[in-house]
């Protein structure tokens, strides 16, 4: 069956606007096939196209040639042109600017798995000419059906499902939690074949993304850094105690850091603060961009119940769909002062913080304190989600709303605004 995937309907209701569609994300997200779509779409629509995947070495020969001929074979007789992987290309922005400032007619997608690469290549100013697609792995709602058809995405935390139906997505969240969204995993029923297949995964970006931006003797470091980062997800990162920790210079470990952050495998979280200084403002988290391929580094496959990072593993759950489901106004922090008042994530838009805590076990209508201190500290905060393994409520706090419900909910919250 064919993947839905959210993303799709945003790329293709841009075809008919003049940015240059910069589609970006790790690889094996699904960024070939998204290009592949749209050529599908313009096909069915009789909307002119051309697609070019730069790993291809006749694509790669197409663009070897003089910027004026690349630039008129591009524009002729097309509407749309799609190319895959593009920070191969030299001088992309000169292309794109090109095609944008001459050819109003002309849309161009293009793909890319590294942001160090892109920035590399795109060394003039695109603004005002681009829109950048952010793309994911299969989120938990797109992922389902490919087990299921009779379970659906609830409309909003009003939704309600029964006692048999919350049993039966539990499970499948705990597959999902274990085996992450990748999209090439989701045809395969055997788990040994979906664990070789992210063990690959894992050695397909250390060599295609990780050895090209590291030097040789660098990479055995740089591997233990994957397990140290892995085994410490959601925690505070002290890049000191990593340095320290794998005889590693600190100008090593944050040079690591970006690499890691800029191929999109790595999710590095900044704590929430509004100038107020006594909330911690150096000290960030940091999360995979994916549960299946964290495990597949720590090679930790067992259920979350049999696990003592179950609630590193939900955390991560759950920031992964809020970021998937985000619309480009809001943006997400964690939350921790110096008397270690904390709340795992902190969602805002328009400069109001709505604070979202992850919990397994809880009791009905109990309220963690870092919920409470955040109200006390920040009035203009209404509304808060405490996501947990059972619990399904609504309960007032001080003239505020606090929602509980299961962790799948996870993706409705950027909607609560």
């Amino acid at each position: 069956m064919n993947l839905d995937r959210s993303i799709y309907n945003s790329v293709i209701g841009s075809i008919g606007r003049r940015e240059i569609g910069i589609i970006v994300g790790p690889r094996q997200v699904g960024k070939t096939t998204l290009l592949k779509e749209i050529a599908g779409y313009c096909k069915n629509n009789r909307i002119a196209f051309k697609y070019y995947n730069l790993e291809m070495p006749a694509d790669a020969g197409f663009f070897a040639r003089t910027p004026a001929n690349i630039l008129a074979d591009l524009t002729r007789n097309k509407n749309v042109v799609l190319i895959d992987e593009f920070h191969y290309l030299p001088n992309a922005t000169k292309l794109f600017k090109a095609i944008y400032d001459g050819y109003p007619d002309v849309k161009v997608f293009a793909s890319g798995s590294s942001a160090i690469e892109m920035h590399k290549h795109l060394k003039e100013s695109l603004a005002g000419r681009r829109h950048l697609f952010r793309m994911f792995p299969l989120s938990f709602w797109e992922w389902l059906p490919c087990r299921t058809t009779s379970l659906k995405k609830p409309e909003s935390f009003d939704s309600e499902f029964s006692a048999q139906t919350h049993e039966k997505l539990k499970t499948f969240l705990d597959e999902f939690v274990i085996f992450g969204g990748m999209p090439g995993l989701v045809h395969e029923k055997s788990r040994d074949f979906q664990k070789r297949l992210l063990l690959d995964l894992v050695a397909t970006y250390m060599q295609k993304d990780i050895k090209a931006l590291l030097r040789e003797e660098d990479i055995l470091s740089f591997n233990r850094m994957l397990a140290l980062l892995a085994s410490q997800e959601g925690n505070l990162l002290s890049e000191n105690n990593v340095s320290n920790s794998l005889n590693y210079s600190l100008r090593q470990v944050r040079n690591d850091l970006a690499i890691l952050d800029q191929t999109f495998l790595l999710n590095i979280l900044k704590p929430f603060h509004a100038n107020r200084g006594r909330e911690l403002k150096q000290t960030n988290k940091t999360y995979f961009f994916d549960s299946g391929i964290r495990n597949a580094i720590l090679q930790d496959f067992r259920i979350p119940g049999n696990r003592p990072d179950k609630g590193a593993l939900m955390e991560a759950f759950v920031l992964q769909e809020i970021q998937k489901h985000m619309r480009v106004t809001q943006e997400l922090f964690y939350w921790r002062t110096r008397e270690k008042n904390e709340v795992d994530f902190i969602l805002v838009q328009d400069r109001t913080p709505v604070p979202v805590e992850v919990k397994s076990q809880i009791s009905a209508g109990e309220i963690p304190g870092g919920i409470k201190q955040f109200f006390a500290n920040y009035k203009e905060s209404r509304l808060a989600v405490v996501l947990n393994d059972s619990i399904r409520a609504l309960v007032k706090y001080e003239g505020r709303k606090i929602l509980f419900a299961p962790h799948y909910y996870a993706a409705l919250i950027p909607e609560l605004f």
